[in-house]
This record gives C-alpha cells, structure tokens and sequence, in this order.
C-alpha cells in the first residue's frame, strides 16, 4: 500500500511552511501554538535536502549557548537550528516510510508530490493506521515497552537535556510512576512570559535558562494500561491522548515509537497488502 493511499488525512493537513529566514522567537512561537514538534522550512529548490526546525534541534542548539548569547539567538534566523528532514515520495510503499523512520530514528517526514514538499507525516499519523486494519500485530504492550527514564526534581534543565539527547528519550518521569515532562514541555517554558519578559525587559541579569531544575516544567501524567494492552488498544489510547503521547504500566512506558517501529524492526508488524 503507498503513502498516499493508507494517509490520505495528511494531505488535508494545513502545516505552515517556514521561511528559512524568519527569527527564531517567532518561529518557536508557531511550534508552541500549534503543538506540533516540527515546522518545514521552505524549499528553494537549490536544497537536495528538505530541512525542518525541530523542538528538538532548536533545545540542541540552545545547549551550546550561554547566558549572554540566548537573548541575541532570539533574533537568528531559524534555519540556524534546523536540521535535515527525511524526505519519501507520495507513491512510495508504506514500507518505505517504515523503513525512513526506522533509520533515521526521527519520527518525522517530508512527503514530496509533483516535485515539492506536499505533506508532513508522524509516527502519530501511523498509530490511526491500526484502527482501519492497514497496520496489525500480535504482540502485547509487555513486550515493546521501554523502561521509565527518571530524574530528581531539582536535576538542571541541561543535565536533563544532556541526558535525553544521549539515550534518545523524549520524555523524562518526574517523582513518580506518572508524571513526566516533555521535551515540547521543557521548550514551553524556555519561551514562556516567566522566562522571556525579564529578558526583553532588561531589567535584570539573565541566568543560563537551562539552570532551572525540571521541577519549573509543567507536569503531564500518563495514563496507565495493562500489560497485556493490545498494540491497537494502546494506539487508540494514544490517539486520544495527543499532547502527552505515552501510556505506563509497571514501570514500563509505551510511545507511538514502541508501538510502531519496534514491532516493525521485529518483522512482528503486518501490512495490508504487503
């Protein structure tokens, strides 16, 4: 089955298209309002490669940064912090997409039509793949789940972010078995009113913003499920469940990339129609 086929929705979908140009403040502004983790840039045709301003590659580039440098990155243009985006064709397999997401470990893609960028898809779109039969599994959540990453309250923004980036988690348990933060959440709040108006305002001295300890990010909890979840139950669960996108048992946590990669790379996932 090709792309276009099984995700005919992502075609509808209205994405705003960045211009590599545009200042990092408000471009970090349109991924907090429209609560998606990835904003293309637009493409010029001079690029081989499509790029993307990604939550994630913006939080790496403020990594490098020091207090001083953070109000004058503000003021940079986006394309600064972007990166590449995997691109697959409209008329590509599924597989194929399987296969980009698998490999880059991102779970994001550029789907071009006609010669240009057409549509952004997520492993989030896939999970809904499930529910219509065209993806199926025989396995149980017991058996994709990954242990719960957690780290104290007072641990530091950039301990926390060090150590997301190195073990590629996106999601960090806070004092307990279900709350956690986010790393939509940790970029939330970096650009958040409590942390930008002293800046903008100079009327003080601003700290390195990744000092604050993740205790200053807003919490989100997870819903629990059993451990003998069907795959297309816990895809369901997340579709319901967009802004926090994991489900918890037993000190195991289930994200749309256990649910869709995992058992792909296991050759346990079934595709409808080859």
């Amino acid at each position: 089955m090709r792309i276009r086929e099984a995700l005919p929705h992502i075609f509808q979908k209205g994405y705003p298209v960045l211009d590599p140009k545009t200042k990092m403040l408000p471009a970090m502004s349109l991924l907090r309002f429209h609560e998606i983790d990835v904003l293309p840039l637009s493409f010029d045709g001079r690029r081989k490669q499509q790029r993307a301003l990604f939550g994630s590659s913006c939080l790496a580039k403020i990594m490098l940064l020091g207090p001083t440098h953070f109000k004058a990155f503000l003021d940079r243009p986006c394309e600064v912090a972007s990166d590449e985006l995997v691109s697959v064709r409209a008329n590509q397999s599924l597989s194929g997409l399987l296969n980009a997401f698998s490999r880059t470990r991102l779970g994001f893609a550029s789907v071009q039509e006609r010669g240009g960028f057409s549509a952004l898809v997520s492993l989030s779109d896939v999970l809904g793949l499930y529910e219509t039969g065209v993806v199926a599994s025989d396995l149980i959540v017991e058996e994709i789940g990954s242990p719960i990453f957690s780290m104290p309250g007072e641990t530091t923004l950039r301990k926390v972010l060090d150590e997301m980036f190195q073990k590629w988690h996106r999601r960090v348990f806070v004092g307990g078995k279900r709350e956690f933060i986010s790393d939509r959440g940790i970029i939330a709040y970096i650009f958040s009113p409590t942390v930008l108006n002293p800046l903008m305002q100079e009327k003080e001295v601003m700290t390195n913003v990744l000092d604050a300890p993740i205790s200053s990010v807003e919490r989100m909890a997870a819903n629990e499920v059993a451990p003998d979840t069907t795959l297309k139950q816990a895809a369901s669960a997340l579709e319901s469940e967009k802004a926090g996108q994991c489900l918890v048992f037993n000190g195991m946590v289930v994200t749309p990339w256990d649910l869709v990669v995992k058992p792909w790379k296991a050759k346990a996932l079934k595709l409808k129609n080859g």
